[in-house]
């Protein structure tokens, strides 16, 4: 992934303060890594049209006001994709469903189907999802978490008259105006994605060779990500899913035991 260096170094910020600093005015403080960045999470093995989004992007300096194609669709499965990996780390931080294989995907996947209430959100619809921005799933996780605070901190204060309203707080938004900050998240989800999930499951979420890796001259201090704990609900859908698929397949496989996901 090529983005340039941050100028200054970017370390853990006051959260609150931050977000109310650069969310009051819509400037964008750091156009070379901000359009570069939302360009690889729009459109990470799309060559073509990243070039053709990214032109489009840099031509707004100019007064131009062309959108690039399918941007509210992108960022709706974006959101899909975010929700996967964030409920993956949750499951490794909070080390669930050790006995039964560890985290994994897919079992994140049927958390998000089964809790689900929108559009898009059918297990064959997510895991389409996954496999078209999984190589840069840490970087739209960290947007939409960052997306989720903004939102909660402007209903609780808003951010000013000059600023975004709270519709505005898009997960796009959040890589125009604060490309370091998701940036350093993304660096914690990006270290999570490619560690072992457990000894039961050695293959990790993302695959080393593909990742869209943050550069790590970027001169940007990880951030950590808040972890959220499932509850019994959650734990009972992935008990459930589990005791079913493993049923299915001991009987296709001759009682053999196979892969978790």
């Amino acid at each position: 992934m090529e983005i340039p260096r941050f100028p200054r170094k970017f370390t853990k910020p006051d959260l609150s303060n931050f977000l109310r600093q650069r969310l009051s005015q819509t400037i964008v403080l750091w156009p070379e890594q901000a359009i570069p960045l939302v360009g690889y999470m729009a459109w990470p093995n799309e060559p073509a049209a990243r070039d053709d989004g990214l032109h489009m992007l840099r031509s707004w300096g100019h007064g131009s006001t062309a959108v690039p194609p399918r941007l509210r669709r992108i960022q709706h499965e974006w959101l899909r994709v975010a929700d996967v990996f964030h409920w993956y780390c949750d499951l490794m931080d909070g080390r669930h469903q050790a006995r039964r294989g560890g985290p994994s995907i897919g079992k994140a996947i049927t958390l998000v189907a089964a809790k689900a209430q929108s559009c898009g959100t059918s297990e064959a619809s997510l895991w389409l999802y996954w496999e078209k921005y999984k190589d840069v799933a840490h970087l739209v996780t960290a947007a939409a978490l960052i997306r989720r605070e903004a939102r909660i901190q402007s209903r609780n204060s808003p951010f000013g008259p000059l600023g975004l309203s709270v519709n505005q707080f898009v997960p796009f938004q959040m890589g125009m105006l604060m490309p370091d900050l998701v940036l350093a998240v993304a660096l914690e989800f990006e270290a999570r994605g490619l560690r072992e999930p457990s000894v039961a499951w050695a293959e990790p979420a993302f695959d080393p060779q593909t990742l869209w890796r943050i550069p790590p001259d970027i001169n940007v201090e990880a951030f950590p990500h808040l972890i959220r704990e499932p509850g019994p609900d959650d734990l009972a859908i992935l008990n459930a899913r589990r005791a079913g698929n493993w049923g299915k397949a001991n009987k296709r496989q001759g009682g053999k035991s196979i892969s978790p996901l």
